[in-house]
């Protein structure tokens, strides 16, 4: 038995058929059908009912057709649906020509019937709507972005619980109390020694156990937002990030649970950064009243994309930086209270007031799965705005309706959430940019969504404008697809089958 052609992609070999499918979504099925042969089979029957409902009734219904409605009529179908031979009227005679022609042509008559019958019927059956709607999708993807960064070795956990924040619920630009200035130093940092700071900071997050007050502020189109950020981090339990607004309210939370077991550090981090920047800084810098190493990344043009404070005594993070490439500082976070050792662990963590949280759970895959996403029809670049493709999820490794994908240089990350559906409506907050032909929201993180075919993108970044911009322009823009009456027909007679086996 033959394997059943890909379900995701029914409806593009259906607009095939019927000549509706945009370019680009016609040249990825073209080169899909070049290795399915199942869908390449798929795509011939449904040429061939195609023509048996467009083209001029016949005397003899298609073989196939003609036994599927003979199995849907059941017991009710006494003779076959096609041309019945001539038959004697009396013994020795022969009906007439003419008769034979009003035989053939009654007969033909009756298949079409039969065959547009059958395809008005599967049209009433099917669905009013072909795809479900997609309700602000803004929410799930500040989450997963909020998610990834906390994850990310190089970031701290109060950076991603802020990002995935309301920006309605954080506070303006005053600084959290107790901070002090992180300072740069005077003693040079060459780049073996920053590449080993770094390395340092990936193993001290999962080993050294502190609690404390960050003070996280971000700046974008709408101004400087930001927030205090309680954090708690248990070696072995994995940390805790809580959000307070001005009157102490828990707005966001973010956990990361600890390493599995024998899991290495992610170096990848540091040779990301490597790739992208150059690597330097000063050995003397100083941050929350203790001495530490400034990794700072620099871009081949030599401007600043980001700095960390790498604690001299445990490898904490003590603050970190990042720039857009005019010098503006877009994000700002460090410690304004910090408590280092299991003493400052002994006190359980405050009581909080619950916060609903975003499921973000998927099918983990593993970046060879990208090629085999893209021949299915998924936009899955191995590059997207000069970022790499460092993560790929799904919501199932076999058929997925939904494909989530994370970009980042080290610095700046930018992940991608698409869904099969229909956008409701533009994201809550946000508003339509005719430039990018997207609906935009700004914040602690750049968000933008819009409508490609039958799918959502939704596409977040903690990186400048100009990176959001560049993304957006990567990705598909394709004009919405109706249903094409095969399609309708289709989904029609399924629901029938269903039923009536249900």
């Amino acid at each position: 038995m033959s394997p059943p052609p890909c379900r995701p992609l029914a409806g593009d070999r259906s607009a095939l058929v019927d000549g509706s499918l945009p370019p680009g979504r016609r040249e990825r099925l073209l080169v899909h059908l070049v290795h399915c042969t199942p869908c390449r089979d798929d795509v011939a029957e449904l040429r061939r009912v195609r023509e048996a409902l467009r083209g001029p009734a016949a005397t003899e219904a298609p073989r196939e057709l003609a036994e599927r409605l003979l199995r849907i009529a059941g017991e009710e179908a006494r003779t076959p649906l096609r041309g019945q031979p001539s038959r004697r009227t009396r013994p020795g005679s022969r009906t007439s020509r003419r008769r034979r022609r009003l035989r053939a042509t009654a007969a033909a008559v009756a298949v079409g019937t039969t065959v547009v019958g059958a395809g008005a019927l599967g049209w009433a059956a099917a669905p009013a709507a072909a795809l479900s709607a997609v309700a602000d999708p803004g929410v799930r993807a500040r989450a997963e972005l909020g998610a990834t960064l906390a994850q990310l070795p190089l970031v701290d956990p109060a950076v991603g619980a802020v990002v995935a924040a309301d920006p309605a619920d954080l506070d303006g630009p005053a600084p959290a109390a107790g901070r002090q200035p992180a300072l740069l130093g005077e003693r040079p940092l060459d780049p073996v020694s920053a590449v080993a700071a770094l390395r340092r900071a990936l193993t001290a997050g999962g080993q050294v156990g502190y609690r404390g007050v960050q003070d996280v502020r971000t700046t974008s189109a709408t101004g400087t937002l930001g927030a205090a950020v309680a954090v708690r981090s248990v070696p072995g339990q994995g940390s805790t990030a809580e959000v307070r607004d001005a009157l102490g309210a828990v707005v966001a939370t973010s956990t990361v649970p600890p390493p599995g077991p024998g899991r290495m550090p992610d170096e990848g981090a540091v040779e990301l950064l490597s790739t992208h920047f150059r690597l330097g800084g000063w050995a003397d810098g100083q941050a929350a009243g203790r001495a530490a190493a400034v990794v700072q990344a620099s871009r081949a043009d030599g401007s600043v994309a980001a700095r960390w404070w790498v604690d001299d005594a445990t490898g904490l993070l003590l603050a970190q930086q990042t720039f857009d490439a005019d010098g503006t500082l877009r994000l700002s976070a460090g410690f304004a209270v910090l408590e280092v050792g299991t003493s400052a662990l002994d006190q359980p963590a405050a009581p909080t007031t619950p916060v609903a949280a975003v499921t973000t759970a998927g099918t983990a895959l593993t970046l060879s799965n990208a090629p085999v996403l893209s021949r299915a029809g998924w936009a899955c670049d191995e590059r997207l705005a000069g970022l790499a493709l460092v993560r790929l999820r799904s919501d199932g490794a076999a058929e997925p309706g939904a494909v989530h994908l994370v970009y980042s240089d080290g610095v700046s990350t930018l992940t991608v959430h698409e869904q099969r559906g229909l956008l409701a409506a533009g994201p809550e907050g946000s508003s339509w940019d005719t430039g990018l032909g997207a609906w935009t929201r700004s914040g602690p993180s750049a968000l933008a969504s819009w409508q490609s075919g039958d799918r959502v993108f939704t596409v977040t970044t903690d990186g400048p404008g100009a990176l959001l911009a560049a993304a957006v322009a990567s990705l598909p823009h394709e004009a919405p697809r109706e249903r094409t009456t095969m399609e309708r027909i289709r989904e029609g007679w399924g629901t029938l089958l269903a039923d009536t086996k249900g």
